[in-house]
This record gives structure tokens, C-alpha cells and sequence, in this order.
């Protein structure tokens, strides 16, 4: 009888596991599970009753009045059913085991930004031109950058990222103060004189909160010693900060044999941070000429690879052209790879240009990139919003993003993932705060949710004054472009929208290729049936979509049947499927059909 209920308890638990594994992904309502649950509970009274009654023998069931306890028949079949029930034992130990880990890496990764502040720290500031030629500032601001990358490596050192880190250049600001606003205890700032086939680079670290000088050096050498000079300077400051490191192995390969490739690689690299559309069209040329004259130059490769990506994304192309760049991004991340297997930003950048069939796929690719390359603010802030974007999934967001933003506070990008993220979870106060700086430093594209989010709770002026924030103050310098976005806008924030207007503003949209906004327009004004025909009109609406869905006041659009229907479109139903709905909402058949239903809601 005791056998019996130990292989009952043990396989009713098994098979709730694997029913609470499986039932999601085959899209069962929210009440197959509770009532799988009652009926195994329900059958441990039969189980008892039954082992009463019944003994498992090798011949088979037989009542126990029957029975010769003596024989071979019992002992065997009771035997059999022991191995069963340790083998279930075994079982869920692996399985509570594999749960566990999952518990502990999660709260490893909601705890990373308090950890990344507890490392010694340094910030290389961009080194200053001190060449005759104006236009080597590139070639400066690449050694500086060189530098950055090589202590980016060192065990135990966390380094502020280049974009952050470079927005001083040419700023008198108090090394304190870069201190402070950056999170680091230490920076590292220079020169750089190139003349003619010679080049003097001087180095200097201080100790942020005293502005005392640890080190200086002065390296005056041929140019085709550049990359020993990196490594010198990358030992000397890991000497000086050895106190506080466990490991100072420093090792700099040389990228290139040819020098020259080497020059414009750096041209290429600074006119991709830019991020503009006409640095990023430049970039391409660049580097296309770089890996023409080196083609085994595999980081020449993964930016050309990333140039082509993401420009996409900064001007109106047509499909021929978009799909040529979509095209050569793969090819130029392909060749990265094929070159040397450690280039995180070509995986990132395949993870980026797959299409919705293969989302699942590009996910993983993206938290790939993110753990080559943990001191790379871009892969992690594009490995926490491809997870914002595809179902919420706040508790592994979040981390990624307050990472990314730690290492590259000072970037509006990250400011403003990362308080969309917040105001996502519900925490509206952080959320804004972060939205507004991202707009103060020139990325207003998540003022749309700061906005909405203020309309929606009837703060009319405040939602007026974000507005205006967002646009320069002389209107006689703005474009056409500027004026019909801003018409548009101001018209839904003033709730001034009649039926004329309302097709006024299609009109102007239409014309200025701006449709991304009609989103939210239709959100505030309530049409949620529009608002959903308008993004199953144009793919690339999905990631302002998902943001729009996924703040406070989102609730009615995650819980309308459509959103399912989009979810299929834009290819999230496969991420879903593997980790579970977004925003911890249950999928539910009743009156209104089949659709998410959202209890626990941030407020």
C-alpha cells in the first residue's frame, strides 16, 4: 500500500510539471490546469482504496485474498514498481534542480546593476588632436577608443562606455564631475600628435574624487607601433589600478597588417556612432574600402555589418533598398564570423535583420552578442528591448537595461529603453524621469509613451509641456517633415481631433512618411479598433506598438482579441510560446472571444 501512494504522489507531480510545461504552448485555456490539478488530487483516494484492495504482481493486478506473499510474482512485481518510483524520484530532483538555477541566475540578473558599481572603474575620455592636420581628430579619438576596448577586457574592470565617456570632448569639465556623472573612480585622459610617420601619445590617470594624477607617459613612437603603444598604456593604467584588480594580463593583437585600412577603420568607426544617415551612408563607403584593401579585417567587418543595419532604421527607404542593406548586413556579419568567432556585434547584428518568422531565433542570437560582449552598453540595451518589444518579460529587461545604461548613462538611447522598461513595470515616476533625459539629449523617440501616459491620466499640461520639449524652439529653422509631425502631435495632446482634422492628419502623416505615430494618436483618442488596423498596415510599426501596449494604461489593448492576431503578425506568437505570454497575462476563451487576460497589471 505504501508503494502504491509513493508512485502515485510521485507521477500526480511529474505529470503537473509537464502539464504546466506544455498546456501554454498549445494555447489551453487558463482552467485546464486547475482542473487537472483537482482531478489528481481527486484520484489519491481511489489510489488508496485500490492499494487496499489490490496487489501489482509480475502476472498483474490481483486482490489480495488471493495472493501467496511468499512467491516470486509479488516480490517482482514489487520490485518493478520501487525502480519506478525512484526513477520519478530522480526525476524531480533534476527537475527542481534545473529550477533552482533558473531561480538563482534570475536573481543574479536583477541584482547586476548594484554589482557592476561595486568594480573598480575608469573612464577614457577621448583623446584631444594635437596634429597640425584638423582632420586627424578621427585618428585620436580611434587610440582613445583602442584603449577604451583593451581595459574593456581586463578581469575585475568595469569601463564607461565610448559614447558616454566621448561627450566631453572638448568641455572643460572638472574630472570630479565626470566622475560623478559617468559612476567611475577613475579616468584616463590624453593627446595624441600624429606627424608624418611618427605619432606622440600622452596618457594620464586620475583618481576621479581627489582629481589627483595616479600615472602619466609619454609615448613617442613609429606609427607602425601604434598597437604596442595600446598595450603599454592599457598595462601601465592596470599597474597603477592593480590594488584593486585580480588580473592584469593584457594582450593587444594587431587587427591589420595594413596601416592605411587601419586609418580609415577608424574614420568608419567614428562616422557609425554618429548616427546620423548621412555618417551612417559614409560609414558603408568607408569600410567597404577597408575590407577592399584587408579582407581578412574581421572587425572592419562586423561595423560594416552593423552600419548597414541600422541605417536602416534612421531614413525612408524603399523595399529594394532596404532589403540590399538588410542583404549586406548579413553578408558583412557572415564574413566577421567566418574571420573570428568572438565579433559580438555580428552575432547581434544577424540576431537584428531576421524577419518575424525567425524572432525566437533572433532573440537568442541578441543574448548571445549581450554575453560575448557584457561591457558593450549597444548589445545590451538591443538584448533589453528585443525582450521589451517581444512580450515584456520585465524581470530579464530590466537588468539588461539598467546594465546598459550604467555603462553609458550620458546616451539618450538608453535613457529612453530604459524608462519605457520602467514605466512598462508600472514604476511611472522613474519612467519619466528617464524619458525626459533621453529627450534632453536628443532621442525623443519614447516622448510618444511619456505623452500618452500623461493624457491618459488627464494631465493635459504637463503632456503639453513634454511635447514642446521635444522640438527646437526656432520654428522658422524647421523642415516640412518637422512641422507636419508637430501639427499632428499637437493637435492629439490639445484633444482638438474632429472628423476634418482627423483626416487632415492621415494626410500629412501620409505625406511625411511618418505613420508610426497614427499608434498612439488613436490610443489617446480611444479608437482601438483603428489603432489596430493601422499597425497590421505597416510591419515596421511593431516595436512602437508593443511600447504602446506595454505601459499602464496599455491593459486595453494586450486584453483585445487582436492583439493576439498582431502578436501572429509580427512573429511574437513563437517567442510566447517558449516563454510564456507577456506581461505574466494568461490567454482565456470566453464571451468575447480568444484573448489575454491581464490580472496582475501594473497600475
Amino acid at each position: 500500500m505504501i508503494r502504491v501512494l509513493a508512485a502515485y504522489l510521485v507521477g500526480a507531480w511529474l505529470i503537473a510539471q509537464v502539464a504546466d510545461l506544455v498546456l501554454p504552448n498549445f494555447g489551453a485555456p487558463p482552467w485546464v490546469m486547475p482542473v487537472t490539478i483537482r482531478l489528481l488530487a481527486l484520484g489519491f483516494p481511489v489510489a488508496i482504496v485500490f492499494a487496499w484492495a489490490f496487489q501489482i504482481t509480475s502476472s498483474g493486478i490481483r486482490r489480495h485474498a488471493d495472493i501467496d506473499y511468499s512467491s516470486s510474482a509479488v516480490r517482482s512485481g514489487a520490485k518493478r514498481l520501487d525502480i519506478a518510483t525512484f526513477a520519478g524520484v530522480l526525476i524531480i530532483v533534476v527537475i527542481v534542480g534545473i529550477q533552482q538555477v533558473r531561480t538563482i541566475a534570475s536573481d543574479a540578473g536583477s541584482s547586476v546593476a548594484s554589482a557592476i558599481s561595486g568594480l573598480p572603474s575608469i573612464a577614457v575620455l577621448a583623446f584631444e588632436n594635437m596634429s597640425p592636420d584638423p582632420s586627424n581628430a578621427f585618428f585620436a579619438e580611434g587610440i582613445s577608443e583602442e584603449v577604451l576596448n583593451v581595459l574593456a577586457r581586463v578581469k575585475g574592470l568595469r569601463v564607461a562606455s565610448r559614447t558616454s565617456a566621448f561627450t566631453f570632448a572638448g568641455r572643460d569639465t572638472p574630472v570630479p564631475e565626470i566622475g560623478k556623472l559617468l559612476g567611475v573612480g577613475h579616468v584616463l585622459e590624453g593627446s595624441v600628435r600624429k606627424q608624418g610617420k611618427r605619432v606622440r601619445i600622452t596618457a594620464q590617470l586620475i583618481e576621479a574624487s581627489s582629481d589627483k594624477h595616479l600615472w602619466s607617459q609619454t609615448y613617442d613612437r613609429e606609427l607602425i607601433d601604434i598597437f604596442n603603444v595600446q598595450e603599454e598604456i592599457a598595462i601601465a593604467i592596470t599597474d597603477a589600478l592593480m590594488g584593486a584588480l585580480g588580473m592584469r594580463q593584457v594582450n593587444v593583437k594587431a587587427p591589420t597588417d595594413d596601416f592605411e585600412a587601419y586609418e580609415l577603420f577608424l574614420l568608419g568607426r567614428t562616422l557609425f556612432y554618429e548616427r546620423s544617415v548621412e555618417s551612417l551612408d559614409k560609414a558603408i563607403v568607408t569600410l567597404n574600402s577597408v575590407v577592399e584593401r584587408d579582407p581578412e579585417f574581421a572587425e572592419a567587418w562586423s561595423f560594416l555589418a552593423a552600419s548597414n543595419a541600422i541605417s536602416r532604421t534612421y531614413a525612408i527607404y524603399s523595399d529594394e533598398e532596404l532589403e540590399q542593406r538588410t542583404r549586406a548586413a548579413g553578408e558583412a556579419a557572415a564574413r566577421a564570423l567566418a574571420l573570428d568567432l568572438s565579433q559580438a556585434m555580428a552575432v547581434a547584428v544577424q540576431g537584428q535583420i531576421l524577419g518575424p518568422e525567425q524572432k525566437l531565433r533572433g532573440l537568442e542570437l541578441t543574448d548571445q552578442a549581450a554575453r560575448m560582449a557584457p561591457q558593450d552598453a549597444g548589445l545590451q540595451m538591443w538584448a533589453g528591448n528585443l525582450r521589451l518589444v517581444s512580450g515584456g518579460y520585465l524581470n530579464e529587461t530590466l537588468p539588461l537595461l539598467q546594465r546598459a545604461y550604467s555603462l553609458d548613462p550620458l546616451v539618450g538611447i538608453n535613457n529612453g529603453m530604459l524608462g519605457s522598461a520602467y514605466l512598462a513595470a508600472g514604476q511611472r515616476e522613474l519612467g519619466h524621469q528617464h524619458i525626459r533625459r533621453a529627450t534632453e539629449l536628443g532621442w525623443p523617440h519614447a516622448n510618444p509613451l511619456l505623452i500618452m501616459d500623461l493624457l491618459l491620466k488627464g494631465q493635459d499640461a504637463a503632456a503639453e509641456e513634454a511635447l514642446l520639449s521635444q522640438y527646437p524652439a526656432d520654428r522658422a529653422k524647421w523642415s516640412e517633415y518637422t512641422r507636419n509631425q508637430f501639427w499632428v502631435e499637437d493637435r492629439v495632446v490639445r484633444r482638438a481631433i474632429t472628423s476634418d482634422e482627423l483626416a487632415e492628419i492621415e494626410e500629412r502623416v501620409e505625406a511625411s512618411g511618418n505613420e508610426l505615430y497614427l499608434v498612439w494618436h488613436y490610443k489617446v483618442l480611444g479608437d482601438i479598433g483603428r489603432m489596430f488596423d493601422e499597425v497590421m498596415s505597416v510591419p515596421e510599426h511593431d516595436d512602437l506598438f508593443i511600447r504602446v501596449a506595454f505601459t499602464p494604461g496599455g491593459r486595453d489593448i494586450v486584453e483585445h482579441p487582436r492583439f493576439l492576431e498582431v502578436g501572429e503578425f509580427f512573429g511574437l506568437t513563437q517567442i510566447w510560446h517558449a516563454k510564456g505570454y507577456p506581461m505574466g497575462c494568461q490567454r482565456v476563451q470566453d464571451e468575447i472571444g480568444d484573448h489575454l487576460a491581464c490580472a496582475n497589471w501594473p497600475e
